[in-house]
């Protein structure tokens, strides 16, 4: 008997280390099942941003900054060159955002003096005509932005909201809900 136990205890042993015990057990235990994940659901809750005196002030100073660096620095680098223009651009262009269409307007003739510019220095055509014309340019812009666009000159002018659309949108969508709260009433 004391045979057939340690006969059966060796065999035990010689097993579980082989590594058949490991798979002995694994055929004879219950698998979890998987359980389906529940979907998250997100919630996007809107936030309203209003236009204030900070956030043009940020696209302003920014916009002067990239400007003035690019007057400064003009054909040292064009890649340089190319950024700060690029970059003056966008900053001018959120400016209009924060105004009313008719004095937004204005700003168009001055975007579109810098997007000539902007051609030619993406063309590298910067001889030195050419620097002189883009660097006179860039300071002229430069110079309208600080005298005609200054928050204190320009806050009359700013939306109140960035939803705002322009009067003869405005005039449409209150005539469609004018007509929609007849329907209702006549209904």
């Amino acid at each position: 008997m004391r045979r057939w136990v340690s006969l059966l205890l060796i065999l035990v042993v010689a097993m579980s280390l082989a590594g058949c015990g490991e798979e002995w057990r694994k055929k004879f235990v219950r698998k979890k099942k998987d359980v389906a994940k529940k979907p998250r659901i997100y919630q996007t809750k809107r936030y309203t941003k209003e236009p204030t005196e900070s956030l043009y002030s940020k696209h302003y100073n920014y916009s002067i900054s990239w400007l003035s660096e690019l007057a400064d620095d003009l054909g040292q680098n064009s890649k340089k060159d190319s950024r700060c223009i690029e970059e003056a651009l966008d900053q001018v262009g959120e400016l209009q955002i924060f105004l009313v269409p008719e004095k937004a307007k204005e700003l168009d003739k001055h975007i579109n003096r810098l997007k000539e510019v902007r051609d030619l220095i993406i063309r590298h055509d910067l001889g030195q005509a050419n620097m002189d014309y883009a660097r006179r340019t860039v300071e002229r812009e430069e110079r309208f932005l600080r005298t005609e666009f200054y928050y204190n000159k320009i806050k009359k002018y700013m939306r109140k909201s960035f939803d705002e659309k322009e009067e003869g949108e405005m005039e449409e969508v209150e005539a469609k809900e004018a007509a929609g709260a007849a329907v209702v009433k006549g209904g």
